[in-house]
């Protein structure tokens, strides 16, 4: 299974891209327009809904705890932060998710002082950068 671990790191380490790093976060922020954009979107693997559940619930416990970047963030209303993890998964159990990858997304909003779980959007039409990073421990080990 693939498990986040309770104990992963948003770093805000220097990085030219962190879409080349294996696995990153992202916090955006909406940009007050409607921009409209065309794009084939790579959508995160299918690990499966309680795997899914027990990331969410690890996760936001962590972002809720207030333990989990390592620079204090000036979060502000509607905020989006995103995860990307890239995994080693077993061939014959995502054999026919291979075309899209080894990959899970997941989507927070930052909505009166706490982050809830939120659609993961890969074309964040309306949105732009503000803040992103390193993901450091991202998986438990088993």
């Amino acid at each position: 299974m693939c498990k986040i671990s309770d104990k992963l790191k948003l770093c805000t380490c220097k990085t030219e891209d962190v879409k080349r790093l294996k696995h990153y976060w992202i916090l955006k922020r909406h940009n007050g327009k409607n921009n409209c954009i065309i794009g084939e979107a790579i959508l995160p693997a299918n690990i499966g809904k309680q795997a899914d559940k027990i990331n969410e619930t690890i996760i936001l416990k962590m972002l809720n705890g207030g333990n989990c970047f390592d620079v204090e963030l000036q979060l502000e209303e509607n905020d989006i932060l995103e995860l990307h993890f890239t995994f080693n998964a077993d061939p014959e159990k995502y054999l026919k998710l291979s075309w899209y990858g080894n990959y899970l997304a997941y989507a927070f909003i930052f909505q009166k002082d706490s982050w809830k779980k939120t659609h993961f959007d890969p074309f964040g039409e309306n949105l732009y950068e503000v803040q992103k990073g390193k993901i450091v421990n991202p998986f438990a080990r088993t």
